[in-house]
């Protein structure tokens, strides 16, 4: 096999007038690595954040873009778990070389085995958006919330938990921006909805929020949205927020925080792949079983 490939590079951290097409050696790897001919990898929110300089890691550049994907164990360090994965198809994410390349490395702790139903396609989304999903279930029973609130709520992953929600018996609260984002997930079975660009916005959610007893938020736009859906929460709510589509710095009212409440409220930054690895020690059986569960809608 030669050691060089063409591959999508990062030459400076500018957005995507920083990428170019050119060539980069094929990774070695390490006893907890393994090497991945690949097959398709994705376009994230967090890949633009991370052309912009904006992601909580960088990378030595010039450097291949992008972290997920899906491909082919073609060769494996010396520890049992790689070892376990040659000639595997996985889904597989590669923060810190990346994976807009025919070939990458990526710790075997951070692959999931796929079953032969799964397109390379949906393998290349798996840690983005389903596992993600059913990381925000598993926090949300941990705290004990008895309902979701998730902005961004029309995206894939605000798609899916929204079924996932309903299998799990949490209700979700998505909120939208507009209108026809809230069409899309009536569409699918939405029955919680709010809109952030209606006058009433805030007292829709803090209703609902209430009602249904949210006191989880799992917010992937930050900016103003957030402090507005923090002091509609029920006290004692914690928002995790997880991405910054908005483009802009978070801002909260300190009341809901500290002086206003009997009961604090909280907002936790938090990377939800930390949350989903634990996921992939259900085998591929167990994976077969929560995908077979899962629908795939159409990505944003």
């Amino acid at each position: 096999m030669t050691k060089i490939m063409n591959a999508v590079m990062i030459k400076e951290y500018g957005g995507i007038s920083g990428i170019e097409f050119g060539e980069t050696a094929i990774p070695e790897i390490n006893s907890g690595e393994v090497l991945i001919k690949v097959h398709a990898a994705s376009i994230n929110p967090d890949d633009l954040l991370f052309l912009h300089g904006h992601y909580g890691i960088q990378r030595e550049l010039p450097s291949v873009g992008g972290m997920e994907g899906c491909g082919t164990v073609i060769a494996t360090g010396s520890s049992l778990v790689a070892r376990m994965l040659k000639g595997k198809r996985v889904a597989f994410v590669s923060e810190v070389y990346g994976s807009w390349a025919p070939y990458t490395k990526a710790s075997a702790m951070t692959c999931m085995v796929l079953p032969d139903h799964v397109s390379d396609e949906q393998g290349a989304v798996f840690f983005v958006n389903p596992a993600s999903a059913m990381a925000m279930v598993k926090i949300a029973k941990q705290h004990k919330s008895k309902a979701i609130v998730q902005t961004a709520g029309a995206s894939a992953l605000g798609r899916i938990l929204v079924k996932l929600g309903k299998e799990h018996g949490i209700p979700v609260i998505s909120v939208v921006r507009k209108e026809e984002q809230e069409l899309l997930l009536r569409e699918i079975g939405g029955q919680h909805i709010v809109n952030s660009s209606s006058d009433t916005f805030e007292q829709d959610l803090k209703r609902k929020s209430h009602e249904l007893g949210a006191t989880v938020c799992f917010d992937a736009v930050g900016g103003d949205l957030t402090g507005l859906v923090l002091s509609a929460l029920p006290d004692g709510a914690t928002i995790f927020q997880y991405g910054l589509l908005g483009g802009k710095t978070t801002t909260i009212n300190a009341d809901d925080l500290v002086f206003r409440r009997e009961t604090y409220r909280r907002i936790l930054g938090i990377r939800l792949g930390e949350n989903t690895i634990d996921l992939r020690t259900s085998g591929p059986a167990g994976l077969d079983e929560k995908i077979n569960r899962i629908t795939y809608p159409n990505r944003d």
